[in-house]
């Protein structure tokens, strides 16, 4: 067997742990290798586990086999083919990225496992030479088998297609994982009554826009209902100590696309996905995705119900976090997020409105703030006094190939073809990954603003429409000009809301020739000073050297969006390019 080639992992991770798994007493270098049986938990309901296996790495090379049992909701942190010491991820490994053109309709699929070949006399197709599993041909873990017209094929394990295809706000798939059908429903929705005239969806506060389409399709589509429900009885229906696994299909109908990692195998006609990396959504009209909102503005003062507080944060990177497996957390805990890893949409979005359904109330009553947590869990909150705060996984979405940010790496991507003896790079930015070239862009998260004596509108704009749960990020560009380098600052945009305006912010464009300690403070006085500015970069002119220039954008061009603009501002710096 050939040694597995390492890889630095591709999006800003926490140092996620688990001191109650069997995964921290991994000895040296493991690399997940496949997933077993699920089962529910005793000793915390609200938390499903998973059989994780792992293979001793030996000089990279993959060695005995050794099996963990893990969170469901913390699956999708162990990617197949990532590296684990300890209980930490050390590593992601290089694998094949494949994009597949499929059809989620049901002639399009089928569920298989490799015992399953084995007994039909098609051990070919996931040859164990390839491939090796503990337990060889008589590995039952289900595989969804999609075929291609070409005579080819592609697997997808099914534990990996439902914690990455089906919702990526993990509590979702852990509510199907562990509540009977109607408290699914409660736990959804606000209001799960169908509307007549359009694809009207009414939220509970945990549920996320994101998953819009995934709601929308399991409130209206009797398909995807339907598949849903199958798996939702396939955990229910199972006694506490009893194993099995999981069957997820497709969860609408229809031509599709999906983006896989893995390896191609049976000669070359079938490709094993161990990481899927995006899927479509189904084609359909509009969602209107309808928040809950209470206006006091004419109710009695304190009148109203008590709120007790539930702060949320987004768990930094490398920040450590333990999440135990057998608690749950506190009913009144504070909630972090964790983002997993990115999930791409591919092909055309659905369009999502939000709106809002506002509700007259009288003036609540605030509680105490909860006590700081000690350790973390996923599951359902219970209790009190265990100071164990709250986790959410959600997997975040790639930069949208029609964004604004997107638009301007394009921008200067095109500057680099159409003057290739001037233009030697183009770069984006983090402290993390340093200077990259490759198109999957990322951002610099902006830290939250934790002083109370900070105005509530400054310490909101930090988030992205003022939703806790998404931080506000900063797009650092570097390109290099006739030997020199010039660094574009730009900030994310809020997503478009109905009936409002959406803030448009100026960039900057500087010429930066100093030592990487400066260009690194450089940046960090930037994204420190611009939550105070609230991305108004002429109120923060002195953060900037004296020839920066700020701009507006315009979107005159015809083909590129940006470039035009782009070109004319290098021109204010005397920089003449076509």
């Amino acid at each position: 067997m050939e040694p597995v080639k390492r890889a630095e992992f591709s999006y800003q991770r926490s140092d996620l742990r688990h001191p109650d798994s069997e995964v921290r007493h991994l000895k040296g270098d493991h690399i997940v290798w496949w997933y077993g049986p699920l089962r529910k938990n005793p000793r915390a309901m609200s938390i499903p586990l998973v059989k994780v296996a792992f293979r001793r790495l030996y000089n990279d090379i993959p060695g005995p086999h050794t099996t963990v049992t893990v969170p469901l909701s913390s699956l999708p942190h162990y990617r197949l083919g990532t590296i684990w010491q300890e209980g930490r991820g050390v590593s992601d490994t290089k694998q094949l990225t494949k994009k597949f053109h499929v059809d989620f309709s049901p002639n399009g699929w089928s569920i298989t496992s490799r015992a399953d070949l084995h007994s039909q006399g098609m051990s070919h197709i996931f040859p164990v030479e390839e491939y090796a599993l503990k337990w060889g041909n008589r590995d039952q873990s289900k595989l969804i088998n999609f075929n291609q017209p070409d005579g080819k094929n592609i697997l997808v394990p099914c534990t990996e297609f439902f914690v990455r295809a089906y919702a990526r706000n993990m509590d979702v798939c852990r509510a199907l994982a562990t509540l009977r059908w109607s408290d699914v429903m409660a736990m959804l929705y606000d209001d799960p009554t169908r509307s007549e005239q359009r694809y009207l969806v009414r939220p509970t506060s945990r549920m996320r826009k994101y998953d819009a389409v995934f709601l929308a399709h399991l409130l209206y589509d009797d398909y995807t209902a339907m598949r849903v429900k199958n798996i939702n009885a396939q955990f229910v229906s199972r006694s506490p100590d009893e194993r099995f696994f999981l069957e997820a299909t497709p969860w609408f109908s229809g031509l599709a696309q999906i983006l896989c990692r893995g390896r191609w195998i049976n000669n070359g006609d079938t490709f094993l996905c161990l990481d899927l990396k995006g899927a479509s959504q189904p084609k359909g009209a509009g969602i209107e995705w309808q928040g809950l909102s209470f206006d006091s503005s004419n109710g009695v003062d304190g009148a109203g119900r008590l709120i007790l507080p539930r702060p949320v944060k987004t768990a930094l990177e490398e920040e450590f976090l333990a999440e135990v497996s057998y608690a749950e957390p506190d009913s009144h805990a504070g909630i972090t997020v964790v983002k997993a890893p990115p999930f791409v949409t591919l092909g055309e979005e659905r369009t999502v409105t939000k709106t809002k359904r506002i509700i007259e109330a009288d003036r609540s009553r605030v509680g105490p703030q909860p006590p700081s947590a000690e350790s973390h869990s996923s599951g359902e909150g219970r209790g009190a006094g265990k100071n164990t705060g709250k986790l959410e996984h959600e997997a975040e979405a790639e930069l949208e190939s029609r964004g604004f940010l997107r638009d301007i790496w394009n921008a200067f991507k095109s500057i680099q073809k159409e003057n290739p003896k001037r233009v030697s790079d183009v770069n984006w930015y983090t402290p993390q990954h340093r200077f990259q070239k490759r198109d999957d862009l990322r951002i610099i998260l902006l830290a939250p603003i934790e002083d109370p004596e900070t105005e509530n509108q400054i310490r909101n704009w930090v988030y992205l429409n003022g939703d806790l749960k998404k931080q506000r990020g900063v797009l650092v560009l570097r390109i290099k000009i006739d030997g020199k380098n010039y660094v574009c600052f730009e900030i994310q945009r809020d997503e478009v809301q109905e009936q409002k305006v959406v803030p448009r912010y100026a960039g900057v464009l500087v010429e930066v020739d100093s030592t990487p300690e400066e260009f690194e403070a450089l940046v960090e006085t930037v994204c420190s000073r611009v939550r105070y500015a609230m991305g108004r970069f002429k109120n923060m002119r002195s953060a900037f050297p004296a020839k920066a220039k700020i701009f507006k954008h315009t979107q005159t061009d015809e083909t590129v969006l940006y470039r035009k603009r782009l070109v004319n501002v290098f021109n204010e710096l005397e920089v003449i390019l076509v």
